[in-house]
C-alpha cells in the first residue's frame, strides 16, 4: 500500500492518480503507506476458511471515465442517507415513526446511537381524512388528544426548539406548537433542525442550510446534505461526489469519494473509492484503507463488522483483522459486548475477543437487547421460538411461533392465535383484539403502532402504550402524490 507524497492520502493499489488531489502517480510521488494499517489475518476460531474469503482482492482503479462503478451493495447493511435520495413521506405511518414490524436491522448507519422516539416534544404528527377524503395532518399529545388541527399536507417531527417542518400548498416551513408559522412555506423540501440549530432545505433545486430564524447560514448548493454530527462537520454531496463541509459551509474535505457516510462518536467516517469501502478521519486521510466490500461503525468495543467475498470478520481500529471474514452472517458488537454470527449454517454469539461464549446451534436467532440481556433463538427452523440469556440458558421458555427483539422492555411474538407482547418474565401484557397484521416495536418513550383488520374488516392503525392502552385509532388511508 502507498501514500501519495504531494498530499498524503493513502493510495489503493495500481492507481494511476491520487483520489485526493488528482496528481499523477510516478515513482516519484508514490511512498509506502505504514504497514499497519494492512489486514492481518488472526482468526479467533478453529474452523478455518478458504483462502480467499481472508485475503480478498485489492481495490482495482477504474480508469474508464465513461463507466460509473457499481452501486455498494444493499441488503443487511441498510445505512441510509436521508436526504441524498429524499422521498417525502406518502405513507400515513412514515412521520410518525420508522415502523419497525417483526422483521430487524441491527445495523445502525453511523456509531453514533439514534434514539426512536414517537412523541417529539411531547407531540406527534398524525394523518386525517377530512371531509372531501382529502388526507391531512396534525398533531397529537401522548393523551391522541388533536392540538393543532389538519391543515398540512406533509408533517415531520418537531425538534428540541420546538419547531416542526411542515407543507402547505406545496411549499415547507416550520411551525410552533400551536400550529403557528415561524419560518412561512418557501422551501421545496425541508428536514428537522439538529442538535446545532441548524435544517437542512432545499430552495431551487439545491440543498443549503438555515437557522431558526429562517435565515440561510449556508446557501443552496448542494444536491444532497446531512445533518452535522458532532465534530462538527457535514456530509454533502455535488457532481455526484461527496465531501465534508464545516458549518460556515467550507470543504474540509473535498468532495472526491464514490459514497461516504457521516462522522460518527469514533471520530471516523465510512467512505467508498475505488469499490471498496475504508474508514477517514476528520483531515480526510485514511485511517483504514479502502479495501473492504462493506464495514459497519467501530462498535463500544472498538471493532467494527466488515465484509469480504460474502464473508463476514471484525477488524480493529488500525485496521487489522482481529477475526477474519469466516461467518456467513453477522451482527455488530452491541453495548454488552456481544455479537451474533452464524457459522457452518449455525447461529451462535462472540465476545470481544471473539470467542464462542454461545456455541453455533440455532437454525435462526437475533441478536441479544441491550434492554435486558435477552435474544430470541430457534433451535430448528419451523420449530418453536424462545429467549435465552448470556449463559445460554432458556429464560423465556420456546414456545413462540416466532419471538421479535425487546425494545423498550417489550416483545412482539406470534403464537396459534395471532400477534402479542409479552415482558421480560415472558408474561402477557397486551393482545390486539382485533386480526393484527404487523405489531410494530415500542419506541424508547413507550408506545407502538399496530396494523391491524377490524372487525369490519376494514384496515386501519392504532396506537397503544406499555399498558396496552389505546391512545388514537385511524384508517389505513395514502397520502396524495
Amino acid at each position: 500500500m502507498y501514500v501519495c507524497k504531494a498530499c498524503g492520502v493513502n493510495l489503493p493499489d495500481n492507481a494511476s492518480f491520487c483520489p485526493n488531489c488528482g496528481i499523477e502517480l510516478n515513482e516519484q510521488n508514490m511512498g509506502e503507506a505504514p504497514k499497519a494499517l494492512e489486514p492481518v489475518e488472526q482468526p479467533c476460531v478453529p474452523t478455518q476458511a478458504p483462502d480467499e474469503w481472508i485475503d480478498g482482492q485489492k481495490p482495482e482503479p477504474n480508469t474508464e471515465k465513461e463507466k460509473q462503478p457499481d452501486p455498494p451493495k444493499k441488503g443487511k447493511w441498510k445505512f441510509q442517507a436521508a436526504h441524498f435520495l429524499l422521498v417525502l413521506p406518502v405513507l400515513i405511518l412514515t412521520a410518525l415513526l420508522v415502523v419497525v414490524v417483526i422483521a430487524f436491522n441491527t445495523d445502525p448507519k453511523s456509531d453514533v446511537e439514534e434514539k426512536v422516539e414517537m412523541f417529539h416534544e411531547g407531540l406527534a404528527p398524525l394523518p386525517t381524512a377530512v371531509e372531501d377524503g382529502t388526507l391531512l395532518w396534525g398533531y397529537i399529545n401522548k393523551d391522541g388528544k388533536l392540538v393543532i388541527q389538519p391543515q398540512f399536507e406533509q408533517a415531520l417531527n418537531f425538534s428540541g426548539n420546538g419547531l416542526a417542518a411542515v407543507c402547505q400548498q406545496g411549499k415547507w416551513g416550520y411551525i410552533n406548537k400551536n400550529g403557528e408559522f415561524e419560518i412561512h412555506p418557501t422551501f421545496e423540501a425541508a428536514d428537522e433542525f439538529g442538535e446545532n440549530e441548524y435544517a437542512p432545505v432545499k430552495m431551487n433545486g439545491a440543498w443549503g442550510y438555515i437557522d431558526k430564524s429562517g435565515g440561510f447560514v449556508i446557501n443552496p448548493q448542494f444536491d444532497g446534505v446531512e445533518p452535522f454530527a458532532e465534530n462538527g462537520l457535514a456530509l454533502v454531496q455535488i457532481g455526484g461526489k461527496y465531501g465534508y463541509i464545516n458549518r460556515k459551509g467550507v470543504y474540509v474535505i473535498e468532495p472526491r469519494y464514490e459514497n461516504a457516510r457521516s462522522f460518527g462518536l469514533s471520530g471516523y467516517a465510512a467512505v467508498f473509492v475505488f469499490q471498496k469501502w475504508g474508514m477517514i478521519d476528520k483531515k480526510g486521510e485514511y485511517v483504514i484503507n479502502p479495501q473492504f466490500d462493506e464495514m459497519s461503525p467501530f462498535a463500544n468495543n472498538d471493532l467494527a463488522l466488515v465484509e469480504m467475498n460474502g464473508k463476514y470478520g471484525y477488524i480493529n481500529r488500525k485496521g487489522s483483522y482481529v477475526v477474519s471474514p469466516i461467518y456467513e452472517d453477522a451482527s455488530s458488537f452491541g453495548e454488552n459486548g456481544i455479537a451474533m454470527v452464524k457459522l457452518n449454517g449455525k447461529y451462535g454469539y462472540i465476545n470481544s475477543n471473539c470467542q464462542f461464549v454461545i456455541e453455533p446451534t440455532y437454525d435462526m436467532a437475533l441478536p441479544f437487547s441491550s434492554d435486558n440481556g435477552l435474544a430470541a433463538v430457534c433451535e430448528e427452523a419451523g420449530g418453536p421460538w424462545g429467549y435465552i440469556g448470556y449463559d445460554g440458558k432458556y429464560k423465556i421458555e420456546a414456545t413462540y411461533a416466532f419471538a421479535g427483539e425487546f425494545k423498550s422492555g417489550v416483545a412482539a411474538v406470534t403464537d396459534g392465535e395471532g400477534v402479542f407482547y409479552i415482558d421480560k418474565n415472558g408474561k402477557e401484557i397486551f393482545r390486539p383484539s382485533t386480526d393484527c397484521i404487523h405489531a410494530g416495536t415500542f419506541t424508547e418513550d413507550g408506545y407502538a403502532v399496530i396494523d391491524c383488520i377490524n372487525e369490519e374488516r376494514d384496515g386501519g392503525y392504532i396506537v397503544i402504550n406499555k399498558r396496552g392502552d389505546v391512545i388514537v385509532a385511524f384508517t389505513r388511508l395514502f397520502a396524495r402524490e
